[in-house]
């Protein structure tokens, strides 16, 4: 017999002994557990829940159980059970965000994430995981928001720093992107020595002929020869401060970072006065993650040649990382109004502008003929923009995006819905003299299904009558021709995904009212919920006066 079992027996006894002592039942299921019989394990741990509903190391473990039984429906139940009892147990919520990313239920694995970054709000690989499961679910409105976050938590992560340049780019703000300190391309370091080189002051530090022909090549950005001209200078030229910074440019082209901070280093201890080598000493050392230590170069940098617009944008960038958002605003500006033709004008507007909505696509404000539907995959929800516009036509139905044969049909029973409304809405001239065009705008998924029909008809009777929808709305179920909405399928996958894409407003048909009244507590307190029975009852809703 194993030592696993006679432990098994000998806490089977402590059992017998104490039937009525749930730490005695779950010591017992712990070693079932261990021993992989996780269906005995979850008898015994039903029995101490039993006798103490609020033992939370019980639950926890049942919940475990139930998974490796094979009862995902039954652990996941237990696990949000527990999340309600206790809603700031960390523990928790990363149970039930593996527990449905194994199910590859990724909207509520991203609300369980969220829920514990605001438990743990110091914690930026916390963060990071609700970056990199929006980015998955192509909200890069909430991608940028936590990257900033864990960002702002850990400045000196070159993991997150290069994680939120990526994801500027991917969003089309290179602005922010080039704002990040971190590791330069070759081209920068290029850039950076013709602009040096243009400086006067620099210049006149280049009076040696030798150091002339150095110049020459760098601004070429031929190295080589800029190397073979060093080479050729003369001992006296060699002791100079404009020779160590030539040969600390030209390594640092080269991506020989030890190399060039030495020779730029040996040039300020022979003329501490040399602005433009305490700028590239700030460089190298925030390219090796010490963003703080870098500082203080930028400010000599900055002291030295308080013209030098490359120094104050420098140190704008390492305050913008740094998450010190007023002080790189204040250096940007300054670089900006001594050179406007630079990019610090360009990074500041991006530091000022508020974060763009990039997921769904739909702003702030109230618009005309723009609504957003919902639909249901087996891995969650999605959220599709719809656009509608009223055109001049013979009053027929234009559809576009990637929609298939049901949504196609759906899109029919709208407008014939819209058009058996039409003299109640004051509309019949402009229904019978106007096409209507509706436009699915995300086109590179596709969508089919019948529950987009309350969506479409909103946004239809939006188009005609020129009132706009409110902001931040959803609609989700199907109608008749005679304007009733049907319930639909898919209500909790439906509206956590119209959460975490932004929406505050979800009108529901009024016969999925409980599952509307079953929806976790962290999506409910944070949504308004309308449920209706006819379109004319949404019309009146979901549509602004004027």
């Amino acid at each position: 017999m194993s030592n696993s079992q006679f432990l098994i027996d000998d806490l089977k006894r402590e059992v017998v002994l104490r039937p009525q002592d749930p730490d005695a039942r779950y010591a017992l299921a712990e070693a079932l557990f261990g021993d992989t019989q996780y269906g005995p394990a979850a008898k015994q741990l039903e029995k101490a829940l039993a006798l103490d509903p609020e033992h939370a190391n019980a639950r926890r473990l049942l919940a475990k159980s139930y998974e490796r039984d094979g009862r995902a429906p039954d652990a996941l139940r237990m696990l949000e059970d527990l999340a309600r009892r206790n809603p700031d147990d960390l523990a928790t919520r990363d149970d039930l965000m593996e527990t449905f990313l194994s199910m590859g239920r990724l909207d509520d694995a991203l609300l369980h994430a969220e829920e514990a970054t605001k438990i743990a709000v110091n914690d930026a690989k916390r963060f990071v995981t609700v970056a990199e499961l929006c980015r998955m679910k192509m909200l890069f409105d909430r991608a940028r928001t936590a990257l900033e976050m864990a960002q702002r938590l850990a400045p000196e992560d070159s993991v997150i720093r290069d994680s939120l340049k990526e994801l500027y780019l991917d969003i089309g703000d290179e602005a922010a992107s080039e704002r990040m300190a971190g590791s330069r391309a070759r081209s920068y370091y290029v850039q950076q020595t013709r602009q040096a080189l243009a400086n006067q002051r620099l210049r006149a530090a280049l009076a040696p002929a030798a150091l002339h022909e150095v110049a020459k090549h760098l601004a070429e950005a031929d190295v080589s020869g800029a190397k073979r001209a060093l080479l050729a200078a003369s001992a006296d030229v060699k002791a100079t401060a404009a020779f160590e910074f030539l040969r600390g440019e030209v390594m640092l082209i080269e991506g020989d970072h030890e190399r060039a901070e030495k020779s730029f280093k040996t040039c300020v201890e022979r003329a501490s006065d040399f602005g433009v080598a305490w700028n590239r000493l700030g460089d190298l050392t925030q390219s090796r993650g010490k963003l703080r230590e870098a500082v203080p170069f930028y400010k000599k940098a900055i002291l030295l040649c308080p013209d030098d617009a490359n120094a104050f944008e420098d140190l704008g960038d390492l305050h913008a990382t740094l998450g010190e958002r007023e002080e790189a605003e204040r250096m940007y500006a300054q670089a900006d109004k001594i050179d406007p033709s630079g990019k610090a004008g360009a990074k500041l507007k991006s530091l000022q502008d508020p974060v763009k909505q990039v997921g769904i696509g739909m702003g702030d404000a109230p618009a005309i003929g723009r609504i957003n539907a919902l639909s249901w995959t087996p891995v969650g929800g999605g959220v599709s923009p719809l656009e509608a516009v009223a055109v001049v036509g013979r009053g027929e139905l234009i559809f576009s995006g990637n929609i298939g044969p049901a949504a196609k049909e759906s899109a029919t029973v709208a407008f014939s819905c819209l058009k058996a409304l039409a003299r109640q809405l004051q509309i019949h001239e402009l229904v019978m003299a106007h096409d209507l065009h509706l436009h699915a705008t995300d086109t590179e998924k596709n969508k089919d299904g019948a529950s987009a029909g309350l969506a479409l008809v909103l946004a239809g009777v939006s188009a005609y009558t020129q009132r706009p929808l409110r902001a931040h709305l959803a609609a989700t179920g199907e109608i008749t021709i005679m304007g009733e909405v049907k319930p639909i399928g898919g209500v909790h996958e439906k509206v956590v995904a119209a959460h975490l894409a932004g929406i505050r407003t979800i009108l529901l048909p009024r016969r999925n009212l409980r599952e509307g009244r079953d929806l976790p507590d962290e999506v409910a307190a944070k949504m308004e919920l309308i449920f209706v029975d006819t379109v004319a009852e949404a019309i009146e809703k979901a549509l602004l006066k004027g």
